[in-house]
């Protein structure tokens, strides 16, 4: 089994390519615009009564808009329950009205991501055992 190592890299990978953000800049600099003329040029349209547009693009940087943000909200799954038997309460829960659904979905997908990674970490566990014993045998 090949190892991945600095030495053990793939050959001819593509690069990740330019931001959209300096295609813009550039593109700007091309036609001898800078980014604080760019500025500039947003602040002198949003005072046009007529350009509705620039004024709510400035406004939403200058006074952006909070993201949502979950309420805070305390429950315990049962201890030493199955990952499925959690996940049962859990919608038993949203059911009854004790967790919002968005809430309980969260905390369904938390379960199975939980058991993904345990999943894989069990796999390289196994992984490395069989390679340990396959060099002792060796």
């Amino acid at each position: 089994m090949s190892r991945f190592t600095s030495d053990n890299q793939p050959k001819d990978r593509p690069g990740r390519g330019k931001s959209e953000r300096t295609k813009i800049l550039e593109a700007m600099k091309r036609v001898g615009k800078s980014e604080e003329g760019f500025y500039d040029l947003l602040v002198e349209k949003a005072h046009n009564p007529e350009d509705s547009f620039a004024f709510g693009e400035l406004l939403k940087r200058l006074a952006p808009i909070k993201k949502s943000v979950a309420p805070l909200i305390n429950f315990e799954l049962p201890e030493g329950a199955k990952p499925h038997e959690k996940a049962d309460y859990v919608i038993k829960a949203i059911a009854n009205g004790d967790i919002p659904a968005d809430i309980g979905a969260i905390v369904i997908t938390s379960i199975t991501s939980m058991l993904k990674i345990q999943e894989v970490t069990d796999f390289e566990e196994r992984l490395s055992q069989l390679e340990r014993d396959s060099d002792d045998q060796s």
